[in-house]
C-alpha cells in the first residue's frame, strides 16, 4: 500500500464482513494501520424499514465528519442523507428511539 501510495496511486479496497449485531468490528484482520480512511456502511432496520447507514470512521491526517447518514446509491452515484437522530445503536445494526433527554448535538457541548 505505502509503495503505491508513495508513487501517487489511489488506492480503493473493499472488505466483506460477516454481519454482526454484537460488535463493531472493522476486519478479522489487522487492517487499520494499512490504511488512511475507513468508512463503514451497514443495514439496520428503523420502524421495520431496511436502510443503509454510512459512518466515517477513521480519516488520518484530517478532521472528519461523526455523523451517522443514511446513503442510497442511484444511477447518478453515492447520495447521502441527513444526520440520523433520535436512536442509539445505530451502528450496532439493532437501534432503539433514543429517550429525549439523552439527544444531544455535539455542536451544543
Amino acid at each position: 500500500m505505502s509503495a503505491l501510495t508513495g508513487i501517487g496511486v489511489t488506492v480503493l479496497s473493499t472488505m466483506e464482513l460477516p454481519e454482526s449485531f454484537t460488535e463493531f468490528r472493522f476486519s478479522p484482520h489487522a487492517i487499520s494501520f494499512l490504511t488512511d480512511d475507513i468508512i463503514r456502511m451497514r443495514y439496520i432496520e428503523v420502524d421495520g424499514l431496511l436502510r443503509n447507514i454510512l459512518v466515517v470512521v477513521k480519516m488520518r491526517g484530517g478532521e472528519h465528519s461523526k455523523d451517522i447518514r443514511e446513503y442510497t446509491i442511484t444511477s447518478e452515484g453515492l447520495v447521502l442523507g441527513e444526520r440520523i437522530r433520535g436512536y442509539t445503536g445505530l451502528i450496532t445494526g439493532l437501534p432503539e428511539p433514543a429517550e429525549p433527554s439523552a439527544i444531544v448535538d455535539p455542536s451544543e457541548r
